[in-house]
């Protein structure tokens, strides 16, 4: 089984609920580089897009949107 860093899913979850890489760092108390990588790594892991980079903003991609759903209900299950 090949699982992907829960570091990087909480790098996900929070960029894509706030809408910002820089939101996310703030929250996770890391940098935004490190999240860029975490997300990179992430979606390297997939094989697929989660979200599309447009000047300083993000937003999910279809798949990223599905993604996070699954991601939220994994989340609250260990929860």
């Amino acid at each position: 089984r090949s699982l992907p860093s829960t570091a990087g899913l909480q790098a996900f979850e929070s960029a894509a609920s706030l809408g910002s890489i820089t939101a996310a760092a703030r929250e996770l108390h890391l940098t935004q580089g490190a999240i860029s990588r975490q997300i990179q790594a992430l979606e390297e892991h997939l094989g697929i897009d989660l979200f599309v980079r447009a000047r300083q903003r993000i937003r999910l991609t279809p798949a990223g949107e599905h993604y996070l759903q699954q991601v939220r209900s994994a989340f609250d299950r260990l929860e």
